[in-house]
């Protein structure tokens, strides 16, 4: 007895050492290679982050730019300015310093220098002939535009502002009789970068820098137009060298820092004038999803550990008793004694089954003489239907024979049985060849590989994903059986579109014994879906076309006609003297008329087509589209839209666009709700796009089916997804709101 308790102890320790070596290990090596993925793949993605958001920030700040150069040339063409009548000049610019939100103060300068006209009146008769800037701009052509780089102003109350000069010139456009100066409010810049601040997580910053090294934008305006104090380092010197890029380094804390530096390029007439983006991020906060799971793994091994060791005792207890018992009847029962003894174990597991084996071989044992009767009831049956397959199989030959569709057999070994026709016809092998054999892959691949019969005989369903990925399904109407569509070429012969349905055959006792293969040759179907496919995609490109055309057309020209009919309605109204008032108020009105026209022509524009999609990309577009309907519904929407690193195809933009945009015209129509939230995600092989509200939902189940003429939009939508490998789904039920998901894989 002692002998055998310490064996019971021996397999006790050798439960808990097993236990924690299989439990522990993979813990310890799965936590290891999680945090060293995890690291590096946060480092990419902060790195990725920053310079996103850096070369995002430095695109919207000269789009920016260049639009402040693009509004004083369009200002300088009125032809007030070419005329003598100084007051019409004052009224003109105080009229367009309305339309201008942009613009600190607007002044006009004769060829002398001095002030004629401005918005600021107290300065109306000094003079600026001693200005760099005016020289310059005296001395350049017509339509140039003589900058001047960010400093405080004393018009705008010390603020910072930027200043755009330009020459005018008499009627004839050959002499320059004067000066239009302007200047520009940073704090839409100034924005942007503070922007930026709330964006980086810790207590770095972004700035903005001249080519001098100087603070034009960041968290503390008191530092503007100072020297940034890392203006010493390889980081900021590359920056003010005009080099884009992320560097590593230690700040003068002795921290470890990821920086992004972006160099702004400039937009149209704006070249960038050296400026610069600096943002960064603390390597501590970069890392902490890292520093997270590997504190988890170890919590977790310890944890693990506890368990194992509490597990493998309560183990050694309660199976090691059976396992004696086992033991000791076996040896009992090799010396000669039969008589038998039922071990007590009632727990439906493996010592459960060894234990319920053991006690029926003992009994087994001690009753050896099998019924003679069963015997001869068990011959007869099997004869029975041995007879009965063979008639089967008979009348299976005769269909399958006769079959129009290809058909083959096989057995539970692999081999063909059946080979049809039909079969022989298609693919050129007798029956009388291949029957027999393995060899009925032979007509579809290249090389030996398993068909979907092969797979179902050996009873491998995990691995149809492997050899048919994404082109099988399990069939509606056979139990077990699978259907897959597949493109096979061999050499020297067109490639075909065949879809295979493969089923297991049993016997009468359920046991399988083969599988049957038909095959369908759809490439004629394939090729027509393809065609329709490419019509309505380029269909799609058509109409985005023409409306990119008509949305720049409406913009560039009847916008720009009802602006300047709103500025002549304003200026006739302050001509016409007071006793007028029923003309002025007609006039007032038609002003107003005119500038909800204009809105309506904006919001008609970029309706038709987005121009932010070709200027700063889908992301940024998007974001507008929110932030528009933020403005004019009372529903509360939040939105997360990832920024997509590898480009997208144009018509992959526009259709995610229209996705959004359709998505938000029916949450305000139909939803009644009174919050909404938007998210686009990105990885490596996909986009997903979903739009949900809360409102009152609806019957999800055939919204999106052809015969519906209420959910036009989201047909229309499901179609356009289609046409780019995209997948519409929509889940909604009556008072539970409505969610639209939209998969589309990447090219």
């Amino acid at each position: 007895m002692e002998k055998q308790s310490g064996k019971k102890s021996g397999i006790g320790k050798k439960l808990l050492v097993y236990f924690l070596a299989l439990s522990l290990l993979p813990v310890i090596i799965g936590g290891t290679i999680s945090f060293y993925i995890t690291k590096n793949q946060c480092e990419k993605n902060t790195k990725a982050h920053l310079s996103d958001l850096a070369r995002d920030c430095g695109r919207k700040i000269s789009y920016y730019v260049n639009s402040r150069y693009q509004d004083i040339k369009l200002l300088s063409q009125s032809y007030v300015f070419k005329g003598n009548d100084t007051q019409q000049k004052q009224n003109y610019i105080e009229e367009a310093l309305k339309s201008y939100p942009f613009f600190v103060v607007i002044t006009i300068l004769d060829k002398n220098g001095k002030i004629i006209a401005c918005t600021q009146k107290e300065y109306i008769g000094q003079s600026r002939a001693d200005r760099t800037w005016f020289k310059k701009t005296m001395q350049s052509s017509q339509g140039d535009v003589i900058p001047l780089d960010a400093y405080r102003a004393e018009t705008a109350g010390w603020k910072m502002v930027i200043g755009f000069n330009t020459p005018i010139t008499d009627e004839n456009n050959r002499e320059i009789i004067g000066v239009l100066s302007t200047r520009v409010r940073m704090d839409h810049i100034i924005g942007r970068i503070k922007a930026l601040d709330e964006r980086i997580v810790g207590d770095n910053n972004a700035y903005l820098l001249n080519k001098r090294g100087e603070i034009l934008a960041g968290p503390n305006e008191r530092e503007f137009l100072n020297i940034h104090h890392l203006h010493e380092s390889p980081v900021v010197k590359d920056l003010l060298a005009g080099k884009t890029g992320i560097t590593a380094y230690k700040n003068d804390q002795g921290k470890d820092v990821i920086s992004a530096r972006y160099a702004l390029e400039g937009d149209g007439a704006f070249n960038g004038w050296g400026w610069g983006i600096m943002m960064s991020e603390f390597a501590s906060e970069a890392f902490k999803a890292a520093y997270i799971i590997r504190n988890t793994m170890i919590i977790l091994a310890l944890g693990i550990a506890f368990l194992v060791t509490m597990l493998a005792i309560f183990v050694s207890k309660k199976f090691s008793r059976p396992i004696t018992e086992v033991s000791e009847s076996a040896l009992r029962i090799s010396q000669g004694d039969l008589k038998p003894v039922k071990i007590h174990y009632d727990a439906k597991d493996e010592i459960g089954n060894l234990v319920g084996v053991f006690n029926k071989m003992a009994e087994d044992l001690r009753t050896t003489t099998v019924s003679r009767d069963s015997l001869t009831k068990e011959i007869a049956e099997r004869k029975w239907a041995e007879e009965a397959l063979k008639k089967s199989e008979e009348k299976l030959k005769n269909i399958l024979h006769g079959s129009p569709i290809p058909t083959f057999v096989i057995d539970n070994i692999h081999r063909v049985i059946y080979w049809n026709k039909a079969l022989e016809k298609y693919s050129g092998i007798k029956s009388k060849d291949i029957v027999r054999t393995d060899r009925h892959w032979k007509p579809f691949y290249n090389e030996k590989r398993p068909c979907m019969a092969d797979l179902l005989v050996d009873g491998k369903i995990d691995d149809i994903p492997k050899w048919y990925p994404g082109k099988y399904r399990a069939s509606d109407l056979i139990d077990g059986a699978y259907e897959a569509i597949d493109y096979l070429s061999s050499p020297g012969h067109d490639g075909k579109w065949l879809h295979f349905t493969a089923a297991p055959l049993k016997d009468y006792q359920g046991r399988l014994i083969g599988a049957v293969e038909t095959l369908q040759d759809i490439t004629e179907t394939k090729k027509a879906e393809e065609q329709i496919k490419l019509l309505s995609r380029q269909n799609i490109e058509i109409q985005e076309r023409e409306r990119e055309a008509l949305s720049r057309e409406v913009h560039d020209n009847i916008g720009q006609l009802l602006s300047a009919l709103k500025m002549g309605l304003s200026r006739t109204n302050k001509k016409i003297p007071g006793e007028f008032s029923a003309i002025k108020d007609g006039l007032s009105e038609l002003s107003f008329i005119t500038n909800k026209t204009i809105m309506e022509i904006r919001e008609l524009s970029h309706a038709l087509h987005p121009p932010l999609i070709e200027d700063l990309g889908l992301v940024s577009a998007l974001e507008e589209l929110c932030q528009d309907f933020k403005s004019y519904s009372e529903i509360n929407i939040t939105w997360d839209i990832e920024q997509i690193q590898k480009p997208l195809q144009s018509i992959t933009n526009i259709t995610i666009y229209r996705l959004f945009q359709e998505g938000l015209n029916n949450i305000v129509k139909h939803s009644r709700a009174t919050k909404a939230y938007l998210t686009l995600t990105s990885s490596e092989s996909e986009i997903n796009a979903i739009i949900e509200d809360n409102g009152v939902g609806f019957l999800a189940d055939n919204v999106l089916s052809p015969l519906q003429t209420k959910s036009l939009g989201l047909i229309s939508m499901k179609e356009r997804l289609a046409l780019i490998g995209g997948e519409l789904k929509i889940i909604s039920s009556p008072g539970k709101g409505t969610k639209i998901i939209a998969c589309l894989k990447k090219e």
